[in-house]
């Protein structure tokens, strides 16, 4: 007596995400991510790092790039009134498991608590797809020609 097993050659059904969903997906996480950054908000900050992976940042001041961490989050720095992530574009790699995204910021933030300074810059950004979601890996910043950063 022979017995086979259909089931077993079955094909599986994987859910695909569309390119859509990955694109709005991350287009979100950048302005959640900078909005932590700026609020010093930990628990937001952790949605989009992932411990197993180094965030390395470039500031607007055109410093140094340094590792961003729970750690260098807490230190403090300008105080922004107004900011803005806007025309974010998203390239995706051809397994769509990293993504570079370009955009521009827009706001203000004060000096010496009196000093009001307009801040524009434009800035790139990689992520990556983890099994826990998509984290970031590296953003770099700059000032938007004719445009201010960060104070240094």
């Amino acid at each position: 007596m022979a017995v086979v097993l259909f089931a077993a050659c079955e094909p599986t059904t994987e859910t695909k995400v569309s390119k859509e969903d990955i694109v709005s997906t991350l287009k979100v996480n950048a302005e959640n991510l900078q909005d932590a950054i700026l609020k010093q908000d930990l628990v937001e900050f952790n949605k989009y790092v992932d411990q197993n992976i180094p965030f390395t940042i470039g500031q607007s001041n055109l410093e140094q790039f340094f590792e961003m961490t729970a750690e260098k989050l807490k230190e403090e720095g300008p105080k922004f009134g107004k900011f803005k992530l806007y025309d974010i574009k998203v390239a995706l790699s051809p397994d769509s498991e990293t993504a570079v995204l370009t955009f521009y910021a827009k706001g203000d933030y004060t000096v010496n608590d009196s000093i009001n300074v307009d801040y524009s810059t434009r800035a790139s950004s990689v992520w990556v797809s983890t099994e826990n979601g998509w984290k970031i890996m590296h953003s770099n910043w700059a000032p938007l020609k004719g445009g201010t950063g960060i104070p240094q």
